[in-house]
């Protein structure tokens, strides 16, 4: 979705963004015990985290942000069905190391939208509504980006893993251009406008393919389910 405006309200004093280029998405609703407690939303009504917030958080979307952000959607859709997921109560373990290229900003994503945190993260009231210890860092099998989302209240899991070669947005064979080879362009400000249009939405295309992309053959996601 090129040219979009946050449909968003304003708060009092605050612009709404001005979303150019932004891949179209269903946002994430979830239930927050914290927030209810802390009286931010009224007792069982979702917290919907949206495609923009995370964009926002991470300053850019791209093919990582979008590939963590489906990766939650697909497992939480997976786990809870018909339920609303609910934050604290879900654990996360991302395959990898936190400096594996691209994995640490894969799950900053994913624990923006489920809450799950590291041991920097919050402790809760008496252990009410806390985030801290509940994501992760191990190995993983799996093709790609693999994260295994877990249910704190029934134990049931399921991985999910992203490879972003099945969507078509590896990085070219020999002889073959990459939408990435305008960036360096782009960063010195040599490009054209022509080239930074195109750049745009070769880009952001590959955005909206991660984001529309279900489980199955010649998919980027697979969903599997780990040994209890």
């Amino acid at each position: 979705m090129s040219d979009l405006v946050d449909p968003t309200p304003p708060t009092s004093g605050t612009a709404r963004t001005n979303w150019h280029h932004l891949a179209d998405a269903d946002p994430i609703e979830l239930r927050d015990p914290l927030a209810e407690l802390l009286g931010v939303v009224p007792d069982g009504e979702p917290v919907a985290v949206g495609f923009p917030d995370v964009v926002l958080a991470a300053g850019h979307a791209c093919p990582t942000v979008s590939g963590a952000y489906r990766s939650t959607q697909l497992a939480l859709d997976d786990l809870y069905g018909d339920e609303l997921p609910v934050r604290s109560d879900i654990e996360v373990t991302v395959g990898g190391e936190p400096d594996d290229h691209g994995l640490g900003p894969m799950a900053n994503v994913v624990s923006h939208l489920t809450g799950a945190d590291r041991e920097t993260g919050f402790a809760g009231f008496g252990g009410y509504g806390g985030r801290e210890d509940l994501l992760s860092f191990e190995p993983l099998d799996g093709p790609g980006r693999t994260f295994e989302f877990r249910r704190r209240d029934t134990d049931e899991a399921v991985r999910v893993s992203f490879a972003p070669h099945a969507a078509g947005i590896s990085p070219p064979g020999e002889g073959e251009t990459s939408v990435t080879d305008t960036i360096p362009k782009l960063v010195a400000g040599e490009a054209t406008d022509a080239e930074r249009g195109e750049f745009h939405e070769q880009w952001h295309d590959r955005v909206q393919r991660i984001l529309d992309a279900e489980p199955g053959e010649d998919s980027p996601f697979t969903l599997r389910y780990p040994e209890s």
